[in-house]
Parts: structure tokens; C-alpha cells; sequence
């Protein structure tokens, strides 16, 4: 709410974008770009609220050491450029409204352990709300604790937050896969806006001069910063976002977009290498994708940790498909995989079932890879070999859609009506490259995770399925 007719009026304007969260809802969710007023407008209501209304507010941040880490500067920025400094009292820790009993409170989420977690947010039950600021960096485990804790009737939480990668948690949960309606009970329930400068009517020039620049030198970045679409990092990521964007139904649009070709699939086996222990990762999906040509034609993903089992599952689905081969991830508990493929495919058409083992040498090592430098040279392993390739498949292809050089047989196409599309678009973008002895590297796994970006199940089953063919002999083939 804003000022009413018996309380003093001070310039508290807002972008008419906001108008929606000046009613009652649950959930009132702001994601854009940079320069948009989300925090400034958020703050705005819940000061106007303290002030007039009592709401106390308590104020999250995914972690908080020190009071400096939170949206504590903002609201007392905010205090002072209305001039109702006579109406608060502002400590060290808190801020208060002596008339009207409001006070923002400020707190971190995340605790050592659940038992803590819990208990420092249990002193917050009977606030009114909750403003979480740069939610970008929430985590499902943090929201689930907090949302039961907000448990006083009429209570909401608000949310703003840039979109960092496209799988982040709060980024799913209210834009890609909302987890709440709209309305509930003929109520508004939960309002997402999506607000971008051009919402903001007090944007400043000195940022209206730098997105312009940046629009012009940088537009994949002009896109994350001040657009808002979660984008993986520019510099560092192996297949980039708007390469990735190029090849969506490019077969439809690319005049000599080669037809036909060799039926191949690659799998990913729910399950590897931590440490020294080989372990299935239960979290993890298996993954299968498969291609007609330079046409990614179908992906599959389930839950199952038993390798054998996976292998029964897909082996249907790869004579349903007619595929000529099958890459399989053979690496940790995916060993027994290809043997288990042969065995299932006994008395049936010929299928290649070859093990992909990553960590293994780059395929055709001594082969040229470009001008003075071989695929051996350029490469650390066979998964950093697939990455590349694929990368350079969905840089040909953003070069053909934009009249640049390219090369017709290099192309790859995603159909628009792919299932799983979104979820491997997000994917394939996310991995970064890394070096070692000037040689190209697929960021790990682990580091993925410190980062908080899940597995890459799906991205990595269309890899081995655009792999460099080489036949090679396995151990299976041994055996």
C-alpha cells in the first residue's frame, strides 16, 4: 500500500510496471535487468508499509556475515531521499518506526546445519514479510525452509533478482516452471513481473549511455545485463547462448541444409567417479539423445541407478529409432553398459554399441584440427574433443544465419517442438572451458556444482551423439 488519506503524503512514486504488487498477494516476484528499480520500487511499498501500517519486515540474503551484506544501505538511502529520518530509528542492526511499532529486520538463510537453519528462522513467524534481494542466489533447500516460516496470516515475500544461469532454483520456480498459481481462493496468489529499464521512467542517462554502448559492442551481454535473460558467463562458456538460439529449426531455414544422414545416439549413465569411488549419483537422470543427420531428432532423460536397468529402458527406445550406433558413457558405473547393449540387441539388426569413455585421448588425435594444429594439440581428452566439435557445429551454424562463412556439412538443428528443448538449451550453455597445458578442458563436474549448476546429463548425451565417429576397439570388443 502507499500513503492514504489520513496519513502524510511524501514523493514516493513508483513505475506504473509495480502497480500489481499494491494489492495483497503471497508471492510477489520482480526479475529483469539491471537499472530497473525492482529494489528501489520493493523497498518503496515495504517503507511506506513500516511506516504507516507497523508490518514488520525482515529482510533475507541467501548468506549474511555482516550487516553490510544486506539491503540494510538501501532502505536508509531510501529514508533519506523522502526525508522521514524523523520517523525512524536506525541502529547498527535494525531499523525501526517508534509510531507505528514497524521494523525491518536483516537475516541470512543458510546456517551450518538444518537444526540452526530452522531455529534462526523460526524467530520470524510473526513478521508480516519477507523481501529477498539478488534471489538470483537462493537455493530450493533455503526456500523451503523459509516459506513455512512465513506462516502469519496475510504475511507475503517478496522476491527480486536478476536471472544469472537459466538453472538456477528461483529462476525455475517463477519464470521457466512457475510452481505457483496466479490466483487461489479468487485471489491474486502470486504476481511475477518482468521489468527492464525501459519500465523505469527515472532511469538515469549515465546508464541509458552505457546499455547503449554495450548494445552496440556486446549484444549477448547487453541481453543479460540489462535485458535480464539468463545467459551463461560470455567469455568463458564453451557453446554460447545465442549460438545455441541460431541452430533452433536452422534445417527449416538454412537453404542448403544437408538432408539425410547416418542415425547415431549417445547415452549418459546416471552415475561416475567421486574421488577415488565409483558411486551413482541418484540425483542425476540417465539421458539419451539421438540424431538423423546434422538433425538432433529426439532426448530422452529418466530416473533409474541401476546402469543394467537403464540399458533396458533405452534399448526399446534405439530400435523404435532404427539407430545406426550408440555412444555410451562407459566411465565408473557405466562399465557394464555396452556389454548389457549387446547382450539385450542379441537376434536383433545390426546396432554398434561403443563405449565413450571421456577421460580417454582425443579421437583421430593426429588428425588436422587447423592450420598447424591437431585434434591431439588442441584438446586434453575425448570429452573436451566432443564439446569443442559440438561447439564449433553451433558457431558454423550461428555464422550461416548470419551471412557469414560456414561450412554446409558442419551444421547441427534443434527442433523447435523438441521435448526437453528448454532444459538442454540451458545446459549446453553453462560449462565453461578451461586450459590445461594450453590444451582445451571441459569444466568439471564438481566445479558445476560449487557453482550451484546442475549436472549436464542431456547436454552430454547430445555430445557423444555428434561425436567424431572412430571405430576403435573396446574392451568389449576384447572380451
Amino acid at each position: 500500500m502507499l500513503a492514504t488519506a489520513d496519513a502524510p503524503i511524501f514523493d514516493c512514486d513508483i513505475p506504473a510496471i509495480f502497480e500489481p504488487f499494491l494489492q495483497p498477494a503471497r508471492f510477489k516476484v520482480a526479475e529483469g535487468g539491471r537499472g530497473s528499480s525492482k529494489t528501489r520500487t520493493v523497498i518503496t511499498i515495504l517503507v511506506n508499509n513500516v511506516m504507516y501500517y507497523g508490518w514488520r519486515v525482515v529482510c533475507f540474503r541467501e548468506l549474511m556475515e555482516a550487516i553490510a551484506e544486506s539491503s540494510y544501505q538501501e532502505i536508509v538511502e531510501e529514508i533519506d531521499r523522502r526525508n522521514l529520518g524523523g520517523f525512524f530509528d536506525i541502529t547498527k542492526t535494525e531499523i525501526s518506526c517508534p509510531s507505528s511499532g514497524g521494523v525491518f529486520k536483516f537475516s541470512g538463510i543458510r546456517a551450518s546445519s538444518k537444526r540452526l537453519q530452522n531455529q534462526k528462522l523460526k524467530g520470524f513467524s510473526n513478521f508480516d514479510a519477507a523481501f529477498i534481494d539478488e534471489g538470483e542466489s537462493i537455493t530450493k533447500d533455503s526456500w523451503n525452509a523459509l516459506v513455512p516460516t512465513m506462516r502469519k496470516a496475510g504475511s507475503e515475500i517478496y522476491v527480486c533478482f536478476n536471472p544469472a544461469s537459466p538453472l538456477d532454483f528461483i529462476y525455475q520456480a517463477f519464470v521457466t516452471s512457475p510452481i505457483y498459481p496466479a490466483e487461489l481462493h479468487g485471489k491474486a496468489y502470486c504476481i511475477t513481473l518482468k521489468v527492464n529499464y525501459t519500465d523505469n521512467p527515472f532511469f538515469p542517462q549515465e546508464l541509458a549511455d552505457d546499455a547503449e554502448l554495450m548494445r552496440q559492442t556486446d549484444p549477448e551481454l547487453y541481453r543479460h545485463v540489462y535485458l535480464g535473460e539468463p545467459v551463461a558467463d560470455s567469455a568463458l562458456a564453451i557453446i554460447k547462448p545465442r549460438w545455441i538460439e541460431a541452430a533452433i529449426d536452422a534445417h527449416l531455414e538454412i537453404p542448403d541444409f544437408p538432408a539425410g544422414g547416418g542415425k547415431i545416439g549417445g547415452m549418459d549413465i546416471s552415475g561416475g567417479i567421486e574421488g577415488d569411488v565409483i558411486a551413482p549419483k541418484s540425483s542425476d537422470p540417465n539421458a539419451l539423445a539421438w540424431r538423423y543427420g546434422c538433425v538432433l531428432s529426439g532426448l530422452e532423460e529418466w530416473q533409474d541407478e541401476n546402469p543394467n536397468a537403464a540399458a533396458a529402458y533405452a534399448h526399446p527406445i534405439v530400435l523404435r529409432e532404427g539407430l545406426d550406433s550408440l555412444n555410451i558413457d562407459d566411465i565408473g558405473v557405466g562399465a557394464s553398459v555396452p556389454g548389457e547393449f549387446r547382450r539385450l540387441n542379441e537376434g536383433q539388426r545390426a546396432i554398434q554399441f561403443r563405449g565413450w569413455t571421456a577421460s580417454e585421448s582425443p579421437a583421430m588425435a593426429d588428425r588436422e584440427y587447423q592450420p598447424g594444429k591437431t585434434h591431439g594439440d588442441m584438446f586434453a581428452n575425448l570429452k573436451a574433443q566432443g564439446w569443442g566439435l559440438l561447439g564449433d557445429r553451433f558457431r558454423n551454424t550461428w555464422q550461416a544465419r548470419n551471412g557469414l562463412t560456414y561450412d554446409p556439412e558442419k551444421l547441427i538443428s534443434i527442433p523447435r517442438g523438441l521435448p526437453l528443448r528448454d532444459k538442454l538449451q540451458a545446459e549446453l550453455s553453462q560449462p565453461r572451458r578451461e586450459s590445461v597445458n594450453g590444451r582445451m578442458k571441459v569444466e568439471s563436474k564438481k566445479s558445476l556444482k560449487t557453482r550451484g549448476v546442475p549436472s549436464h546429463n542431456l547436454a552430454d548425451a547430445v555430445v557423444m551423439a555428434f561425436a567424431l565417429e572412430e571405430v576403435r576397439r573396446t574392451r568389449f570388443d576384447v572380451l
